[in-house]
Parts: structure tokens; sequence; C-alpha cells
């Protein structure tokens, strides 16, 4: 692809001093760290390109870095094509801009390789993102950037999505993004520029056409002369104000004699709305055919349209291209500096859509075959050849299929089903098509596009012969539909695909075998736990036997297992990373999720390597599955405000890309619902818990929901409609005993007290209580006790006591922080009431601190409560310490502790570098300290 240089600003810009001034101002706002997007909107020639160019050359003046790209609805279909124009040339004088994570953007500017995947294609489109991020951040780091895209309505889908991944990132880089976006017609990314345009750091600034007294000042400009009242009011009323069609307008007046007084109104009300069209049509007819000839080439070819591509198109000299390039430049109708272009858009349609359709097709065809033969990129022949009608071409098809190769090694699915689908429709030849079936459905799936893929990939699979290619397929086709389609489906996929394995592929039969076993928790039938309890598998270090033993741990973890014997065999999955790398975004996280239900600190530490995974190498769907899991582990160690930023942003990027039906988003809102419950915010939770459940009766992710409403009753002190929940419970296909996942006896124990049914209470306590112990982790075991205590304080039973100190014990100095501070309120409540005020205090005080460091607001207020009728006169504020540090604040410290740079610690964790100075500034605040130098001897050991 070339690079390419901006026309220069226009100068003497009618109207628009204010627009110049504000966009100074966020300039430099910008420019001090506070990081800026503007987006100028308007109709086609209402002088946007005109302003953000006129911007661009001042910010160059001052010797500021200026990034810019002017988009083509042609170069639409190029992956990361704006960002490419962007970057390119200045990476040529900054190699270092590729240092650290900006690594993984090497996708979008190097040739790629093959895919290493026995299907063709992986999924690389987060880790192309969070590469671009910190390739600007390392831009941002020499100094002030300027980031320019002209005629953003037209930019490829890859690059628009990575403007708006910057957009939300910001803060703390000294960075203006300004962009100019066409309004009034549809365009291919819309969604992607609504987006952009609701960032909370864009502003969008809305032009207006000119007044009555800017149209005569414009007009006195244009023709030195001063026009008359009518004149100018015709003026007005042929052009709507539009600054490009009145200089059309003047240039074709001035041309042509005509003078701005009365006489000459009628001639101007004549042209109508097509002025553009006619005064360049008009300017264009009076070159010699040499210049038509190149001006029609240039407005079908775009940015190829160098000296040999315009010399093969037109049959001309290249002498005489030169020639009729300076003719169409001194017209005005194109511009040559560097690459050949038209001024304006709207002038390349009125030369485009002079040709006919049939003659625009049969120009296009000759353009993708001309690119084809010099050795230009497969994407600028796919460019062209979607613009063809079908026509059984092998050599299109191939283009087709190299381009979407590349568009999915670079990260964008999206344009690679474009070109498959073109491919398709050619047709290919026999020997073709299977390939491009193949490509197509794997394309599909990545670009989230589930109903098409599944059709494609279930063709795919019944016409390869190859059995790993076979398998693959199988395995994209299982998941895919695990979230998209009716489980039974899924399983028959998963299941054919085991029975057609040979034997020397073991390993991917027990990849198989792990997923039909999982989808019991789907709310698939059990047929696939009688498969894995045969015992096949899970022995070897393959990634198919890492997927097993990980799903056998979390079956045996939720169906009555102890933590010891489920823990071993989560570990056997995770060592040697062989499951992380080659799983990340899946069986990964149900091994984690083993560790999490035993309060295994090492379980943030997977899912930070999940994370990793794919930032690095992975997709949006590894990095949403990281969420979401990561923000279940800190909902159950108590750290709240953690838990509820993964949850949230979870939860917003699975709405973007129309995820709601998939059973992940069900967990999510579970998890995010008890979460709200914990912090107070019940109105929010109710709307959440009101949503309808996407996912089988009895699936893990309905427990989740069920849970959360249950909680949510709970929180409203609505008893009975607590245990009405917990009756409507579905009825499972397995056991689910484990109280860390489903309490449903400590939930239960609740309503039943709040109801004043004390020994029905302390039944299902009971009962939850042997079931914890069963398992044995703080965080099943200290709930089922507190459940316990409850029931018989609120009976009035003396061992209420005994049994809510064990609950403090069990808990203390544990992970499920915020279970112990229930537990010591509990516990706190208790001695009051059995009129021990000076033993209740001390335990009412500490659970109002530490409720307050997890973000649990309302068991800190009703602990406060009760430490006053307790007795007590004043609650220590304190709000420092170590204990008064969140989790991210603490692993910052850490790190920073350790030696390690603010930038340095923002790439391994995934954060802004803003994100870390606010995290160190918190930290320093509430331990005291004024350096990094003083944070090691302050920070406590991690649980």
């Amino acid at each position: 692809m070339n690079s390419r240089r901006s026309p220069p600003a226009e100068t003497g810009l009618i109207e628009r001093d204010e627009e110049r001034l504000l966009l100074r101002d966020t300039a430099r706002a910008a420019w001090s760290g506070e990081g800026r997007v503007v987006l100028v909107e308007g109709p086609a020639g209402i002088g946007k390109s005109a302003l953000i160019a006129s911007v661009r050359d001042e910010v160059r003046a001052s010797e500021r870095t200026v990034l810019s790209a002017r988009c083509s609805a042609l170069e639409s279909t190029y992956a990361f094509g704006v960002v490419r124009q962007l970057f390119e040339a200045p990476l040529r004088r900054f190699p270092a801009w590729l240092d650290g994570p900006a690594t993984s953007s090497r996708a979008a500017f190097d040739v790629p390789r093959e895919s290493p995947s026995p299907g063709g294609f992986d999924d690389v489109s987060h880790s192309v993102l969070h590469g671009l991020y910190w390739l600007t951040v390392n831009a941002c780091a020499d100094g002030p950037l300027t980031v320019v895209v002209d005629d953003v309505q037209w930019c490829d889908g890859p690059s628009l999505r990575f403007l708006t991944y910057l957009a939300g990132r910001l803060s703390g880089l000294p960075l203006l993004i300004l962009a100019s976006a066409r309004t009034g017609e549809q365009t291919g990314p819309e969604s992607l520029l609504a987006e952009l345009a609701h960032e909370e750091l864009t502003e969008v600034l809305h032009l207006k056409p000119l007044s009555p007294s800017g149209v005569a000042d414009f007009l006195r400009a244009r023709l030195d002369a001063e026009p008359g009242a009518e004149f100018a009011t015709a003026c007005e009323q042929a052009t709507g104000g539009n600054p490009l069609l009145l200089d059309e307008l003047s240039r074709a007046m001035r041309e042509d004699g005509i003078r701005p007084d009365t006489a000459s109104a009628a001639v101007v009300r004549g042209l109508g709305p097509r002025a553009v069209s006619r005064a360049v049509l008009l300017r264009l007819s009076r070159l010699d055919a040499d210049a038509v000839a190149v001006a029609q080439a240039v407005a079908v070819l775009g940015d190829t349209a160098d000296l040999e591509v315009l010399r093969r198109m037109t049959g001309l000299a290249p002498e005489v291209v030169l020639g009729a390039g300076r003719s169409l430049a001194r017209a005005q109708i194109l511009w040559t500096e560097g690459t050949v272009g038209f001024v304006h858009p709207l002038i390349r349609d009125s030369v485009y859509y002079e040709l006919s359709p049939v003659e625009q097709e049969a120009r296009h065809e000759q353009a993708a075959r001309v690119l084809l033969d010099l050795g230009r990129s497969s994407e600028a022949v796919a460019a062209h050849a979607l613009l063809t009608p079908s026509a059984g071409r092998r050599w299109l098809v191939e283009a087709l299929l190299d381009a979407a190769r590349v568009a999915v090694s670079r990260g964008a699915p999206e344009i690679a089903v474009a070109s498959l689908r073109r491919a398709l429709a050619e047709p290919p030849d026999a020997d073709l098509a299977p390939a491009v079936v193949r490509q197509l459905g794997l394309a599909e799936a990545l670009a989230n596009e589930p109903a098409e893929a599944a059709v494609h990939l279930t063709a795919a699979y019944g016409t390869e012969s190859d059995p790993q290619t076979r398998a693959h397929i199988a395995e994209v086709l299982a998941r895919m539909l695990f979230f998209t389609h009716p489980l039974d489906e899924a399983v028959a996929v998963s299941r054919r695909a085991r029975a057609d394995l040979p034997a020397e592929l073991g390993d991917q039969r027990d990849a198989f075998t792990a997923l039909d076993l999982y989808a019991v928790s789907f709310g698939a039938d059990d047929a696939g736990r009688a498969l894995a309890a045969a015992g096949e598998g899970a022995g070897g270090d393959g990634a198919g036997s890492k997927m097993l033993a990980a799903v056998r741990a979390w079956d045996r973890a939720v169906t009555g297992g102890s933590a010891v014997e489920c823990l071993a065999l989560a570990r056997s999955a995770l060592r040697g990373d062989v499951l992380v790398r080659s799983d990340p975004s899946f069986m990964t996280h149900i091994a984690a999720g083993v560790l999490t239900l035993a309060d295994d600190p090492r379980a943030v530490e997977v899912w930070d390597q999940a994370l990793a995974e794919g930032h690095s190498h992975g997709s949006k769907m590894t990095i949403g599955g990281a969420m979401l899991w990561q923000g279940w582990a800190w909902l159950q160690r108590g750290a709240l405000t953690e838990a509820e930023e993964r949850l949230r942003g979870y939860l917003a990027a699975t709405r973007r890309r129309g995820g709601e039906s998939e059973p992940g988003y069900a967990y999510g809102v579970g998890f995010l619902a008890r979460v709200l419950v914990l912090r107070g915010e019940l109105t929010e939770a109710a709307g959440l818990a009101a949503l309808p459940r996407p996912t089988p009766p009895g699936s893990d992710g309905d427990i989740q929901q069920v849970r959360g409403q249950v909680e949510l009753h709970l929180a409203e002190s609505a008893w009975a409609a607590a245990l009405a929940g917990l009756e409507s419970v579905p009825s499972r296909r397995r056991p689910v005993t484990n109280p860390a996942w489903a309490p449903w006896g400590a939930l239960a124990a609740r309503a039943l007290t709040g109801l004043g049914r004390h020994d029905e209470a302390a039944a299902r306590a009971e009962g939850e209580v042997a079931a914890a112990r069963t398992w044995g982790s703080p965080s099943a075991v200290g709930p089922a006790l507190r459940a316990l205590g409850l029931a018989l304080d609120g009976a009035g039973e003396p061992d209420a006591v005994v049994v809510l100190e064990e609950a403090v014990d069990v808990t203390e100095g544990q992970p499920p922080r915020l279970e112990h501070a229930a537990s010591m309120a509990a516990l706190g409540s208790a001695l009051r009431r059995q009129r021990r005020p000076s033993a209740a205090r001390p335990h009412l005080e500490g659970a109002v601190e530490l409720a307050r460091a997890c973000g649990a607001t309302p068991l800190a207020e009703r602990a406060a409560a009760e430490f006053r009728a307790a007795g007590g006169v004043r609650l220590h504020r304190r709000g420092a310490g170590a204990e008064a540090l969140t989790p991210s604040e603490r692993r910052v410290a850490a790190l920073a502790a350790a030696g390690r740079p603010n930038k340095a610690i923002a790439q391994e964790l995934f954060v802004t570098p803003k994100t870390v100075e606010v995290h160190l500034s918190n930290t320093y605040r509430k331990l005291g300290v004024t350096s990094r130098a003083e944070l090691a001897g302050r920070l406590p050991p991690e649980t």
C-alpha cells in the first residue's frame, strides 16, 4: 500500500474562527497529558477537511509530531489500511516505537507468515489492538502527538476499532485525535463511528453552512468583486451555504466570465444542487482525451494510481500520463504531490459516476488484473475484485483467498469474510471450493457470525480429508455452538468428531471428551460425565489431556469432591503452561475456577497469564473471558472495586458485539448483581436480576443468575421471595453440592431466619456446613458457619457465639476478606445481644474497617450501627495502612517497590500508565510514604 500525504489546507477559511479556536484549546489540553478526541462532522463539502488540515499544518509548523491519514471508500477493505498510513513512514525513522508490548502490532504492518493452525486461521484481533495502543504510548513518549484522520466514515473497520480502543485509554497521554466524518450517508463501520463519538473524551464538532454574510464574503474573496445582494442570495440558495459548492460555482463563473450581479442570478439558479458535478465535468471536457482517460483511471484506482499502473490502465506512454496529470492539477481536479489523488472526494465522484455501471465493473476488473500482474498486494487486488460481477475466474478466487489470509493474520476477520464470500460467489473451481468454504467458516466464527459459520464449518468438516484439520474444524464448530446454538448440536458435533478420530490422535480425543463433559455445565445431559468416568486420557502432556484434567477437576469440585483432590487435578492441568498457551479463552478458566473455589491464591496468577496471552496473541473472546472470571475471582476474595470494574468491562464489551444471548453473559449478570448488592446498589442490581435468562435451566450460568436474584431478595429483607427463588431453582443434570459455587443451604437458612423459622434455618445451615467441610475451603466453610450461627442467634441459642467464632477463625488471614468482615460483624452482633458489649466492640470495629476497605458499604454501616448499640462512642476512620489497600494498589505497589518504572508496570498489568500513577498516589497516601524506596517495608505478603 502507498503512503501518501493529504492535500494542503485551504487558506482563508470563512466563519470558522470559533471552531479553530476550540481546536487549538483542545489541542493544548490534550498535549498537556489529558488526551482528547475531536470528531468534526458535516455534509460533504462543508469544509471539514479544510478545517482539520489547517490545524494539522499549524501543528506541523510548531514542530510537533503529526500522523496523518486520508480514508477512501476503496481502501475500506484494507486491514488496518488507515493505521498503516499513520505509522508506516514514522516507523522507518523511529523503530523503537515497536519495542515492548508494541511488538504484537507488527501483524498490522508486516507481510504475515502462514498460520500454524491446522485450520488455517488464528484470532489475533485483540493482540494487534493492544500492540497498537502501546505503539502509540511509545510514540507519545517522544513528545505530544497529533493523529489526524480525514473522511473517517470510510475508515476500514480494524483501524476504526483501534481509534475507538485508543479513545477509551487516553488518560495521561499527550495525544490529540482529530478526525472528520461525512454525515448523511450510510457507512460500513457505522456502529464503531458512533462508539467513537460517544467516548467520554470525545467532543463532536458539527460544522454549519455559511451564513448569508459568510456567502457574500466567500464570493468577494473568490471573484475579486462585490457580489450583488440578489446574486449572493441565489448562490446561497443554489449551494445551501456549502463552501465546496460555492468554490466550484465561483470557479465556473470566473472561467465563463460571469459577473456577480443581478443579471447573473438566474444563471446561478439554473445550476442547482449539481454544481460540483457540472463544474468538474465542464473543466474536464475542456481538456484532451488523455487527461480524461487518466482522470477516469484515477477515479477507479484510488491510491493505487501510481505511474506504472496508470500507464497500463490507460495504454498511454509514461510522459503522456505525466503531462495529463499536470493538466488535471492545473484544472484543480487532481493533486499530484506525493501520490495522485482528487482534490476532494466529491470531485472524484463526479468523474467516477459518469462511467456507467457496466463500465465501472469492467474498469475494476482491469485494475485487479493489472495490480495482480504487477505483483501488488492481494489486498489491493481484492479491493477491486469485490466490485466486479461473478465470472468463475480462478486468479480472482486465489487473490481473494490470499487477501483473506492476510486480513485474519492482521486481526481483521470481518474483512476476510467479505473477501471469502465474494470468492464463493465467483464461484471457485472444484479443487479450490473446500478451502474457500473452510476459511470462510473459520473467519465467520472469528467475526462473531455464528449462524453463517455453522453452515460453512459443517460443510467443511464433511469434505475435509486430513484428520488434523477435520479435528480443528470440529473443535471450532463445537465451541462456537456451545455459546450460540442449541446445546445438543454442539454435543453431537463433539461426539461425532471424537468417534471419527483415528487412534493415533489420542490427545485430540481427550479434547473432545473434555468438551462433552463440560457440556453438562451448559445444561446438557450427563452422558459426557459417564464418558469421562471411563478413565481414559487426562494423563498426558498434550493440550487435549490438560483440557480433560481441567474439566474433571471442575466436575468433581461442584459435585462433592474435596478441595485437596480437585486442586491436584487442576494444578496438573495447568502445569507447564500448555493449557494457558493453547486454550487461554476457555479451559484455562475452568482450571483456574477450581483454584478460586479452593481459595488458592495462584488463581489470580493464572488469570493474569490468560490475560497476557490474550493481549499478546489472542482475541476479544480471550480478553473477555479473562475479565469475566477475574471479576468473579475478585468477588470471591471480597475485592468489590476490582470485581465491579472487570465485570462491567466484560458486559459492556459483550453488548457491543451483540453477545447478550451468550451463556457467558448470564454468568456476568449474576456475578455483577451480587457485587452491586454487596455495594448497596440495589436498584441497579434489581435491573440486572430482572434480565431474561438466556441459558438452559440448571446450567452454571443459570445457577449464578438465580444466586444473584436470591441475594438481592435477602438484601431487601424479602425473605419469602428469596425462598421462592430457591425453590424454583430448576432441577439440574448433575448434583451441584459445593457451597462455594451454589450456597443454596446458607441462602435458605438466611431467608428462614428472617421469617423466624429458626429450627428449619438451623437444619438447612447444618447440611450446608457438612457440604462445606467436605470441600474444605474458607470461602465455603465460613459462610456456612455464619448462616448456622445467625440461625442459632435468632433462636436465642448461646452456642451461636461458638459457631460464629469458628467462622471468624476459619476466614482470618484468608483470601475471602469480605467474608471475614461479615463473620466478625455477625459475631459482634451476637455478643452484643448476649450482653457482652466489651467483647463485641473489637469485632464490630474490625468489621467496619475491613468492609470499608472491600467497598461493602451496607455491611460497614450495619456493623457501625451495632458498634454504637454496643456502647461504642467513636469508630477509628483510619482508611489507611496496608489493610486499606485494594488488590490492584497492592500489585502496583509491589512492582514499584521492586524497582519497576510506571510504564513497565502498566505493560505488565495491562492498564494505562495513568492508572498506575493513580494507584501509586493512593498507596503513598494510605501507607504514609513519599517514595518507592519506602514501599517495600510497608507491604504485607499476598494471601
